[in-house]
């Protein structure tokens, strides 16, 4: 390798790892060591950065990426033969799942044909083709029931500090389950589900990818301030005096004319020439004793020619100038693409791994290949558009797995002459783990590899054409879940059991269809009782009468016979039930029970109950590595965030009470180090008809202690949503709605006070649950109160001693009142009260009293407010229950 690539290797930088989307364009950033991205005028590689994705390796350092090159296609060689297998297997999976279920196998040319085909090799594939092409498709049926069953719910993940005695870490662990509600809301985590169970039943292996896409048309574009950094003056320019060491401010034109000679955006902290000349001459027209207009200056004159302390001249060399600080200035705005993360699921026939690896850890490299339309990637890679053409030299193997991968998306078993697909390039994406360069005989370039992607490769190309790497582990980005164990990358599918038992009903199916259709028996006539010629002329329609004569002695029916018709036997049709009920349901796991089927021999709930905890339990064998698979994912996804976010991200929601509310995620918050688990006492997934079942069966218990959990206010809504009936009107939720809404708002302020006493209703502000010790509020000096003011300091939360002293005798005691006042005749006092109580005692109570104590002890007066007009009401109401009358 040459002096000039060394140079570029070592002063290159790890780039940013931001998919690009084509959209946005380019821009010019500057690397480690000072490299600009811009390429000089001679071209000379020595002198050119590799960007910040390595874009220009290959012009730099074209030895390297021939050397990544020919990595790839050496490691794709060491399956070649499993992963033809791999690919034929997914292939009739997805073929089954599209409804094509009569394709054959041509060992010539290794690909699935369809019976319409008019290219025939010979008589043996002739007989291999189906007759009939009846399609009753069970494997889609019962795929769907799988599907559901895994996406109905999400897997709970909890994140965990590494270490209980660092607050960094115990802070990330409660922003990361924030984290990961975000990132599941933006990749719709029941989609994103729904695609995990399609491709663990059709193709048996799924990798998850995760990271940071900054893309407009995607995520929305935001404004993004532009900041130049401009040098101004801090405080004034002043002359020191030599003996007595005081300072005297120089004039104002003296500090303007100075200022006007400073560079800009350069500071200079000593006086200039000019300025010792101005000082020295008397006459020039920036000298502190001159004035703008020519005019007298005497105050200008003492202040810069004479210490105005002890008398001392003043001159050039005691002139110290104002120091020079650096201030942000914006100068503008530029459109800035939103980006987040994504999470993508990827298939068997996309994703390829070593065929003999069983963990992740144990692969040398992982590629995921998809075709990508040529303009797109031209856009992406700019600097590689004029390389990337359509066709190009491929190996055999890719060929064969891009021409899969194209005929499955049309949906046919080979490709279609007729669609232009010339324009989809193969786009290939390759982690490479350190270790894996040692397959390199070359020294001096393995060792170039391995500084710089001392972390692992990761390599895109576009057909044959290089596009970018960057140092990244595919550990960082990367999951790989199987759905049933086994040996090896190439393990079956859910649904490969049932493709043999489909074909097996197919052919009954068609059996039976041939039998209906070819079945029906001819009729024998005798040629001297029906005239055959006369019938040959003889037009057919209703009622035609047809020249018959009877054999003497015989009547007309004795001239025709007509043999039995072809039946299908009944153990056949036995057999076509069986394949359609328990052995696909046995094979599957997938039991009447999971979808809803009728089950002949159980009658009871109790037994449909128990039905479904067998059949979920066979099922929780897939269900078990999905859980740890998702956690995986999240923890890589809540990295990324951490790693990519540029500023703290908003999230508004829907609070409580039907306003909308705002939490924020706090970068500085996710400093630490956590670690992610499955929920381990999670159950099987539950539909939403069996929470039903269990809502009803906890509202027939007469235990007081689940009635009361009915009761409780903040159950109601669920209950609601549970049963379906969102216009029901329930006592209370009204109140309890409103309440909230009220506690956000008593939140933005401190509570108000009187300093006269009173009473707030019937209870004495002495006897008032917010006051405490002889001020009221307990350290809060009422001397310093005025009248209608919030108030300030601990609100009686914390502090235990009174600024006017246990001796003092107490004056009046102020009495407070909340920002929000209640409703003596409207409000629901009892509910808002009980809401107030219970808000109290939750985490965002709790969080309230400790960092907003001014809110709190608002809410608390309001709640007081709202006891005390419940307790008038109940006082009012015990003479009428006695039969007295209410004095006026």
């Amino acid at each position: 390798m040459s002096t000039s690539e060394n140079a570029i290797l070592k002063d290159t930088q790890r780039g940013a790892a931001v998919e690009a989307d084509g959209n946005a364009p380019t821009q010019s950033v500057q690397l480690g060591g000072g490299i600009s991205l811009g390429l000089d005028s001679q071209n000379d590689p020595g002198t050119q950065a590799l960007g910040p994705n390595n874009e220009r390796l290959e012009q730099a350092a074209p030895r390297l990426v021939n050397a990544l090159r020919e990595l790839v296609v050496q490691f794709r060689q060491e399956r070649i033969v499993a992963r033809r297998h791999e690919i034929r297997r997914i292939r009739q999976a997805r073929l089954f799942w599209q409804g094509l279920q009569y394709a054959w196998w041509n060992p010539q040319d290794m690909n699935w044909h369809l019976p319409w085909e008019a290219k025939i090799y010979d008589d043996s594939a002739l007989e291999e083709m189906p007759r009939f092409q009846f399609v009753t498709n069970l494997y889609q049926a019962f795929g769907l029931s799988f599907v559901s069953v895994i996406s109905q719910d999400v897997p709970a993940t909890r994140f965990y500090p590494q270490s209980t005695l660092s607050e960094a870490d115990i802070e990330t662990a409660k922003a990361a389950s924030q984290v990961a509600d975000l990132i599941e809301q933006n990749n719709r985590v029941q989609q994103l589900l729904t695609g995990v169970g399609f491709y663990l039943w059709t193709d048996g292996k799924i990798g998850g990818y995760v990271r940071y896409v900054a893309d407009g048309q995607r995520f929305g574009w935001r404004e993004e301030l532009l900041l130049e950094e401009r040098w101004v003056r801090l405080g004034r320019d002043a002359y020191v005096c030599p003996k007595c060491g005081a300072e005297s401010e120089a004039g104002e034109d003296s500090t303007s004319a100075n200022a006007q000679e400073e560079a800009p955006g350069r500071p200079n902290a000593t006086p200039t020439h000019a300025k010792a000349a101005r000082l020295e001459d008397p006459g020039s027209a920036g000298a502190p004793w001159a004035t703008k207009e020519g005019g007298p200056a005497a105050k200008s004159f003492l202040a810069g020619t004479m210490c105005a302390k002890c008398g001392a001249t003043l001159g050039a060399n005691d002139f110290r100038p104002a120091p020079l600080v650096p201030v942000p200035q914006n100068v503008g705005t530029r459109r800035v693409a939103n980006g987040q993360e994504v999470i993508s699921i990827v298939g068997g026939l996309e994703l390829n791994t070593p065929v003999w690896a069983n963990e992740q850890y144990e692969f040398p490299y992982l590629q995921w290949q998809m075709e990508v339309h040529r303009a797109k990637l031209k856009a992406a890679f700019p600097q590689a558009a004029d390389k990337i053409q359509m066709g190009g030299s491929q190996a055999a193997d890719d060929i064969y797995a891009r021409a899969t991968r194209i005929a499955v998306s049309q949906g046919m078993p080979t490709i279609h002459p007729g669609d232009a697909l010339f324009n989809l390039i193969t786009f290939s994406r390759t982690w490479i783990r350190p270790w894996a360069f040692y397959s390199i005989e070359d020294a001096s370039v393995r060792d170039q590899l391995l500084r710089l992607f001392p972390d692992g490769c990761y390599v895109a190309f576009a057909g044959e054409t290089y596009c970018e790497s960057r140092n990244e582990s595919m550990d960082d980005c990367w999951r790989v879940m199987h759905a049933l164990p086994g040996d090896g990358q190439n393990r079956p599918s859910v649904g490969d059991s049932l493709i043999e038992v489909q074909e097996r009903y197919n052919t009954l199916s068609n059996i039976q269809a041939e039998t209906y259709e070819y079945g029906v028996p001819p009729i024998y006539a005798d040629p001297q009782v029906l005239d055959f010629d006369a019938l040959a002329n003889q037009t057919a329609e209703p009622a035609a009468h047809y020249p018959a004569r009877a054999r003497p002695g015989m009547s007309l029916a004795d001239g025709f016979f007509q043999p039995a018709p072809a039946q299908v036997p009944p153990d056949m049709l036995r057999h076509q039930q069986d394949l359609i009920g328990p052995i696909a349901q046995f094979l599957t796991g997938l039991f009447p029970a999971v979808f809803g089927g009728e089950m002949e021999n159980v009658k009871t709930a109790s037994g449909y109950a128990m039905a479904r905890d067998q059949a979920l339990g066979r099922l929780g064998l897939v269900w078990r590595r999905l859980k740890s698979f998702y956690c995986d994912v999240m923890l890589l996804a809540v990295d990324c965030f951490r790693k990519s976010r540029p500023s703290d991200v908003e999230i508004p929601f829907l609070g409580a009470g039907g306003e909308f509310e705002a939490r924020f995620i706090r970068l500085a918050n996710l400093k630490g180090n956590i670690q992610a688990h499955p929920e381990s006492d999670e159950t099987f997934p539950r539909l939403k008809s069996q929470q039903r079942a269990v809502l009803q069966q906890l509202m027939t218990n007469p235990d007081p202690t689940i009635q009361a959990a009915l009761r409780e206010p903040a159950n109601l809504g669920f209950i609601k949503s549970l049963v379906g009936l969102s216009e029901l009107v329930v006592p209370g939720d009204d109140a309890r709605n409103k309440q909230l809404r009220e506690i956000q708002a008593l939140l933005t302020a401190g509570p108000l006070f009187s300093p006269q006493a009173r009473l707030i209703g019937d209870v004495a502000a002495f006897d008032n649950p917010i006051h405490a010790g002889p001020q009221g509020l307990t350290g809060i000096d009422k001397t310093s109160l005025t009248a209608e003011a919030p108030l300030t300091g601990d609100f009686g939360l914390g502090a235990t001693t009174s600024p006017l002293g246990a001796e003092d005798t107490p004056g009046p005691l102020p009495a407070v009142r909340s920002t929000v006042p209640v409703d003596e005749l409207l409000d629901d006092h009892a509910t808002e009260f009980e809401e107030c109580r219970r808000w109290a005692s939750s985490d965002a109570g709790q969080i309230a009293r400790a960092q907003n104590p001014a809110g709190f002890a608002n809410v608390r007066a309001h709640a007081a407010e709202h006891a005390a007009a419940l307790a008038r009401q109940q006082a009012q109401a015990a003479p009428l229950k006695a039969g007295s009358v209410v004095p006026r």
